[in-house]
């Protein structure tokens, strides 16, 4: 998320700085280039909490390869909240199926 956007914002910038919690920030443009790196950072920095759009959910689903699931782990992500724009349940499922074998649990899902 742009950190002009409230979600952006208050999610990745305010909220950890109010908790003296670490926080990681990536450049949207980084993540459309390519989806997987959002997924890395999240494998790398072992993080709890992480968002952004549906559509971002869709195009990890999407962009990711197979053969990348391996590298990732994302059994520490925790809260992943979805919004900016309508959710949708197909995406939330998709997702979830896609990377359950990276450890992702449907239950992080925050919308």
């Amino acid at each position: 998320l742009p950190l002009y956007h409230d979600m952006g914002l208050i999610g990745t910038v305010l909220q950890p700085m109010y908790m003296g919690a670490h926080s990681v920030v990536m450049s949207p443009w980084s993540f459309l280039q390519r989806p997987i790196r959002w997924l890395n950072t999240i494998t790398k920095y072992r993080a709890t909490t992480s968002g952004g759009p549906n559509f971002a959910y869709a195009l990890c689903t999407r962009k990711v390869k197979p053969e990348q699931l391996a590298s990732l782990d994302l059994s520490s992500w925790r809260v992943a909240f979805n919004g900016a724009e309508p959710v949708r349940a197909e995406t939330l499922a998709e997702f979830a199926d896609t990377f359950a074998p990276t450890g992702f649990r449907r239950e992080a899902f925050y919308p």
